[in-house]
């Protein structure tokens, strides 16, 4: 059995974005290999701490997927802050010759584009992928769960940070299907009784409504903040009230688009121009909305650079639903791009981000702990990646064994396959979950 066969086998996944299936990576052909070790969303350490506490694992994750893809170059990115997690590798480099392309810290050095410009100097086509121009990238964890499956063991466990007003932030390795309410335990539980959940990122991640929410393979991390935080009360605001704020207040000053990372880079990202599409201009939204599709989400011209604390990057995403409704949802403007001559010295160090986003408090080393969680129960999403969610292959009352395959996909389509993560009884499948009670 080859790696793309025990890669998909495992159900691995990317571990530290969307959930792209990542079989179907290691079965091309490219120049490049890349690790995404450059962390930048504030307080979450989770790439850091699997770097300092497995790199041969790591680096033999990413020896095998070089060979799978015939790359003759293989990189790690990380931030110069992380010293220890680059002496880490270095140490345990053995005889694979692989790179290590440094990066400041500033926000967002891990998003895609930006790494691999930052190492190869390419730049992938508007709505492009790194495969494009002869470029593989995988997350360190993914890496990590790479090698376990050259080992013959599935995806069942998910390392994440749990940080903020928790009595013991640190970093852990949990159950996939993990309830939140269960996971803040393991940290002790929130340290005020008022408090608030952002999972995988205070700019990228999302709120959390419900503490019942089971934690799947691109969970990253649990951030507990104030009920009353001001960025909790950002996220909590109806689109309406959205929509607006920003038709009465915005002034077109433009420097949502001039901080914005992907029009740096030379993409026709303009969320002032989108902002337009809210009703005070006289011409359409359809004309608008088309300088949101690029946009990646990345969250600074709502949290950073609107002087007016508007919300660009919420227009652009209803921008780009709006566009996909009647059926203009992919780019056809220029394919050229242009790297801003201005990039460089734009750049939002994340010591000045976490200061305007009113966190810097709740900063903590978080580092790893290797405690034993063993949930009662586990509730397992069937689609917890990009593609066709998994469909059952297990019954109501099944007795599992841990790692045992619960959901398959079949041959011919994009998707996952779904491992028990506890050993145990099926409880209960419904059309999202499949919910295990421990034995």
């Amino acid at each position: 059995m080859n790696l793309v066969e025990q890669v998909k086998n495992a159900g691995v996944v990317g571990a530290g974005g969307a959930g792209f299936p990542t079989h179907v990576k290691l079965s091309s052909k490219v120049e490049w290999m890349l690790a995404n070790g450059a962390e930048c969303e504030p307080l979450l350490h989770k790439d850091r701490e699997l770097m300092l506490h497995f790199p041969a694992e790591i680096i033999q994750g990413l020896q095998l997927a070089a060979q799978s893809v015939q790359a003759t170059k293989a990189v790690f990115g990380i931030k110069s802050k992380n010293k220890a997690a680059i002496e880490s590798l270095e140490k345990n480099r053995k005889d694979f010759a692989f790179e290590i392309k440094e990066f400041g810290d500033y926000y967002p050095a891990g998003d895609e584009y930006e790494l691999v410009y930052g190492i190869t100097g390419r730049l992938i086509p508007p709505a492009g992928i790194p495969l494009q121009i002869g470029v593989v990238v995988n997350n360190i964890e993914t890496l990590y769960n790479i090698y376990q499956a050259s080992q013959g063991i599935p995806v069942t466990h998910k390392f994440l940070t749990i940080t903020g007003l928790v009595k013991e932030p640190m970093t852990v390795r949990v159950p996939v299907g993990s309830l939140i309410s269960d996971v803040l335990k393991v940290a002790g539980g929130s340290t005020i009784s008022q408090f608030a959940i952002m999972e995988s990122g205070l700019l990228m991640g999302k709120f959390v409504k419900d503490l019942q929410k089971p934690v799947t393979k691109t969970t990253g991390g649990l951030i507990v903040l104030p009920a009353d935080h001001p960025l909790i009360q950002r996220y909590t605001k109806p689109p309406a009230m959205m929509d607006r704020i920003g038709h009465s207040a915005c002034d077109q000053c433009s420097y949502c688009t001039e901080l914005c990372p992907r029009y740096l880079l030379g993409y026709q990202v303009q969320p002032h121009l989108v902002m337009r599409s809210l009703g005070f201009s006289v011409m359409g939204p359809e004309l608008w909305n088309k300088y949101a599709l690029l946009c990646c989400g990345c969250g600074l011209c709502t949290l950073f650079s609107c002087p007016e604390l508007l919300y660009p990057r919420e227009a652009c995403e209803r921008g780009i639903e709006n566009l996909r409704a009647i059926g203009k949802g992919k780019w056809e403007g220029s394919t050229e791009v242009k790297v801003h001559p201005m990039k460089d010295s734009r750049r939002i160090p994340l010591k000045h981000l976490m200061q305007k986003l009113g966190v810097t408090q709740y900063d903590s080393h978080a580092a790893f702990s290797d405690v034993k969680f063993e949930p009662d129960q586990v509730q397992i999403p069937l689609k917890q990646h990009i593609g066709n969610a998994a469909k059952p292959i297990v019954n109501t009352g099944d007795k599992v064994k841990f790692g045992q395959l619960i959901a398959d996909v079949p041959d011919d389509k994009l998707g996952a396959k779904i491992h028990a993560s506890i050993a145990g009884q099926i409880r209960e499948i419904t059309e999202q979950f499949i919910i295990i009670e421990r034995a």
